[in-house]
C-alpha cells in the first residue's frame, strides 16, 4: 500500500534495526522518522503526530508498553496505530500487548514482506474504519437534516395556517358580538408574531454564523423591554393559567443590545412556560451585576432536564432533532440563541442544578453604554 502521506515513528534501540527498517519502508513511499531512544520517541510522537508508530519493547528507561500507554492516555495522540516489535516470542507477550490496545505485532527477526504486509493491513484497516465512520456521520446528518426540514416545515405552516384562517372566518361571517371577531383577530395577531419570531431566529441564527451579532450596548428598559416581554410570551400559554412572579432588584441597570436582549428573554420565558405543567409557577428574578450588567434567574416547576443533557440542549435545533416523538413544538433554538447573545458579551448561559423543574441562569457582565 504506497501512500507518501503516510508518516511513520519508528522506535528502537538497535541503530542498525532502525536504518535498515527506516530504508525499506521510505522505499515503499513512506515518510519515516525516527528515534533510539524511548523517552525521545514519546516526545517525538506528541510532537510529530505520525500515522503509525513501530516500536520496540524491549527498551532502557521506557519499554514499549509503557510508551504505548503514555501515548494513548494523551488526547492528541490517543488513536495512533501500534506495531510492536519484540525480540521475545512468547505467547504471554503477544497477547499482552494485543490487550494493551496496539494493533499488531511482530517479532525479531522477521522477513522485510511480513512487515510490509503487516503495516499495509494496519493503513487498510484503519482507512476502512474511518470510512465506515463518515457513513455512519454521513447517514446521521441526512437524518437530523430531514427532521429538521420536516419539522421546520411544520413549525412555519401551523402558525401560517391559523393566520389565514382566522382572517378568513373575520372576512367571510357578519358577528353581531365584536368579542366573537376580536378572538378571531388576537389568534391571527398572535400566531402572526409567532412567524416574526421564527424569522428573527432564523436571521439571528445566519448572522452569529458569520460572527455578525450585535454588541452594542443600550439602556434597556424594565418595564418595556423585560416585563412586558414576559407578559407578551405569557399570552401564548394562557390555557395553562401558569402563575408568574417577577423580582427585580431596584438597583437593575441593564446596558445591552435591545433588539438581542428581548430575544434572548422571549426564549427563556418561552421555554419555562412551555415545559411547564398546566397550573405551575414561573419565578423571573432579575439582579444587578455591576453597572450595566444583570444576572437573570429563571425558575420553573415543569418537567426539568436531566443532568447529562444540561449541555446539549444548548445545540442548534436540539428539540426539533428529536424528530415525530418529541414531545413538544418548537424549533429547538431558544438557549442556542440565548448563550450566543449572553456569550457574545462576555457572559453565559447555563442550566443550574435544580430538583423540582428546571432553573435557567442568564448572565451579562458589566458594560458601558455603546448607544445613548
Amino acid at each position: 500500500m504506497r501512500n507518501t502521506k503516510k508518516r511513520i515513528l519508528v522506535i528502537d534501540d538497535d541503530s542498525h534495526l532502525l536504518i535498515g527498517i527506516k530504508a525499506l519502508l521510505e522505499r515503499e513511499g513512506y515518510d519515516i522518522f525516527t528515534s533510539g531512544d524511548s523517552t525521545a520517541g514519546m516526545h517525538m510522537a506528541k510532537q510529530q503526530n505520525p500515522d503509525l508508530i513501530i516500536c520496540d519493547i524491549m527498551m532502557p528507561f521506557m519499554d514499549g508498553f509503557k510508551l504505548h500507554e503514555t501515548v494513548t492516555s494523551d488526547d492528541a495522540t490517543k488513536n495512533i496505530p501500534f506495531l510492536f516489535l519484540s525480540a521475545r516470542a512468547s505467547q504471554e507477550d503477544k497477547v499482552r500487548g494485543l490487550n494493551t490496545g496496539a494493533d499488531d505485532y511482530i517479532t525479531k527477526p522477521f522477513d522485510h514482506r511480513e512487515l510490509l504486509a503487516r503495516v499495509s493491513a494496519i493503513f487498510q484497516r484503519y482507512q476502512k474504519g474511518q470510512e465506515d465512520m463518515r457513513h455512519k456521520m454521513d447517514a446521521e446528518i441526512e437524518r437530523i437534516k430531514h427532521e429538521i426540514s420536516h419539522n421546520f416545515s411544520h413549525e412555519l405552516r401551523t402558525p401560517l395556517t391559523q393566520v389565514l384562517l382566522s382572517l378568513d372566518m373575520v372576512l367571510r361571517n357578519k358577528y353581531s358580538n365584536p368579542q366573537d371577531m376580536r378572538g378571531f383577530v388576537e389568534i391571527a395577531l398572535s400566531q402572526s408574531h409567532r412567524l416574526n419570531c421564527i424569522i428573527d431566529d432564523l436571521i439571528f441564527l445566519n448572522n452569529h454564523e458569520r460572527g455578525m451579532i450585535n454588541i452594542f450596548r443600550q439602556q434597556i428598559d424594565i418595564e418595556m423591554d423585560f416585563i412586558e416581554v414576559i407578559r407578551i410570551r405569557q399570552t401564548m400559554y394562557a390555557e395553562k393559567q401558569i402563575e408568574i412572579q417577577v423580582k427585580v432588584d431596584p438597583n437593575v441597570m441593564i446596558h445591552a443590545p435591545r433588539r438581542e436582549f428581548r430575544q434572548m428573554v422571549s426564549h427563556l420565558a418561552d421555554n419555562a412556560f412551555k415545559f411547564s405543567h398546566p397550573q405551575g409557577k414561573v419565578f423571573f428574578k432579575l439582579e444587578e451585576n455591576g453597572m450595566g450588567g444583570v444576572i437573570l434567574t429563571i425558575t420553573d416547576s415543569g418537567i426539568g432536564i436531566p443532568a447529562d443533557q444540561r449541555k446539549e440542549v444548548f445545540k442548534p435545533y436540539y428539540q426539533i432533532s428529536q424528530g415525530d416523538a418529541r414531545s413538544f413544538n418548537g424549533l429547538g433554538v431558544g438557549l442556542t440563541i440565548a448563550q450566543a447573545i449572553t456569550q457574545s458579551l462576555g457572559g453565559d448561559t447555563t442550566i443550574l442544578p435544580y430538583e423540582a423543574g428546571c432553573r435557567v441562569q442568564a448572565i451579562i457582565p458589566p458594560g458601558a453604554l455603546d448607544l445613548f
